[in-house]
């Protein structure tokens, strides 16, 4: 792919071992927390590179040249991910760096194009990634999936297990590996804006020993398991730990307080555990869900936990992804929407129209009867469900009109406002926390 001004000629292109050594320079350069830089750590990351570019077929990693020079680096990977249950395919951006003496020329915002581009060519309805900087992808059009929410709680706040349940609790052991990684694919189709790991991902969960897992079975079937590893929680007391969750993954209600039942049992050794959920109403799962911050926030309220925004997304083309996710259930009634919105990477406003009718919805080529004027990511939020056009109205981020509104027009848009809401619920907003 040849990107030619009058000033400069680039070309992007996957990378090969011949371009390893160029490769380690700028990425063991930008990204230097954890790196010693010597020797020993070149070759392990040489090896690891060198082994990605034999056996990975989801991930491609791409390069932007200069003539023969090596400007900056990123990888492509092929998710297949849950969009209102069925899995399809996303594109996600991973490790996006720039030599150090060649920012602040554009290049970083031409390798988001050819990234761009990339997903359209393999036909997947978003594109993913997770920011360094979230006002810089907020204005090349990307909007927010469904936040983080991060519980450090008294180890003894988290449910009980009794006997019954704890027949179905075993510890798993490495060759397990392959059942949990099968019963994560069945959680992740079956919750909406999951992936499914790919392989760097699984190359290093598989290689990380000093994470335990346990499990819960139903005979010799796998529903659910919780990974976690402990931490020390004190410089001078060896006996003061606590427990640092990496994954809960259940079928159901069930499985999941059998698994917090599971770690309140190592209480003894770990007085506080940490755990992450993208699901809102985890504190209603918990008799007393205050952090042990002991935080107090004007007037009487007790923090749970803090909360983060991680995976930003992007449609590729608005009515291809109406189109593909046909499929997805509304509630009865008839309505027509616009959804006016800039581009921001090809400068110029957009329409996409919408028509609900019959449960389902569909691109409509009829005049819309309420239009939303809004940012190329919030529409990304609005369709994924991770955000409310209510709030967002209410908020001042998004307007919406009604179409030929007469002498009731403030009553015509609230009603339009509304029913538009409704519509677009979600109950599940789509959050994922893989480690790409």
């Amino acid at each position: 792919m040849e990107h030619g001004t009058t000033e400069r000629s680039w070309t992007i292109r996957p990378l090969t071992e011949a371009d390893i050594e160029a490769y380690l320079d700028i990425y063991l350069n930008s990204y230097p927390a954890y790196k010693s830089l010597d020797e020993e750590c070149r070759q392990h990351y040489r090896d690891k590179h060198r082994l990605e570019l034999r056996e990975d077929r989801q991930v491609q990693t791409v390069g932007l040249f200069a003539g023969g020079t090596l400007l900056a680096t990123m990888k492509l990977i092929r998710f297949s991910m849950n969009f209102f249950g069925k899995m399809q395919p996303a594109c996600g951006l991973m490790a996006l760096e720039v030599h150090p003496l060649h920012k602040k020329k554009g290049v970083a915002l031409e390798m988001v194009r050819y990234f761009e581009d990339y997903a359209r060519r393999i036909g997947a309805l978003l594109t993913l990634l997770l920011p360094f900087q979230i006002g810089f992808y907020r204005r090349m059009g990307y909007g927010f999936a469904g936040k983080l929410y991060e519980y450090h709680l008294p180890t003894a706040a988290l449910p009980k297990v009794d006997a019954a349940v704890r027949e179905h609790l075993r510890l798993m052991q490495p060759e397990d590996f392959d059942a949990a990684l099968a019963c994560h694919s069945r959680f992740a189709a079956k919750n909406h804006g999951m992936v499914e790991k790919f392989e760097e991902e699984v190359r290093a969960a598989r290689g990380d020993i000093q994470v335990r897992r346990i499990g819960y079975y139903d005979g010799e079937q796998l529903r659910g398991y919780v990974a976690y590893r402990f931490e020390s929680a004190s410089d001078s007391n060896y006996t003061q730990n606590r427990l640092s969750v990496e994954e809960l993954v259940y079928e159901d209600g069930a499985v999941l307080r059998a698994l917090l039942g599971a770690l309140r049992l190592q209480e003894d050794l770990a007085q506080t555990v940490i755990l992450r959920t993208g699901e809102e109403d985890f504190h209603h799962l918990l008799d007393d869900p205050q952090d042990i911050s002991k935080n107090y926030i004007d007037y009487g309220f007790l923090q749970t936990n803090v909360s983060a925004i991680g995976t930003m997304f992007k449609l590729v083309d608005g009515e291809m992804f109406v189109e593909k996710t046909a499929y997805r259930s509304f509630p009865a009634g008839t309505l027509t929407a616009a959804f006016r919105y800039r581009d921001e990477m090809a400068d110029c406003d957009k329409c996409l129209r919408i028509a609900f009718d019959g449960g389902r919805w569909a691109v409509a080529a009829s005049t819309a009867e309420v239009t939303v004027i809004c940012r190329q990511g919030d529409l990304a939020s609005l369709l994924m469900g991770s955000a409310d056009l209510g709030a967002l109205v209410r908020l001042g981020a998004v307007s919406v009109h009604a179409e030929n509104a007469g002498s009731g027009r403030n009553t015509e848009q609230a009603d339009a406002v509304r029913m538009l809401t409704q519509m677009l619920y979600c109950s599940q907003k789509p959050w994922l926390n893989a480690d790409y």
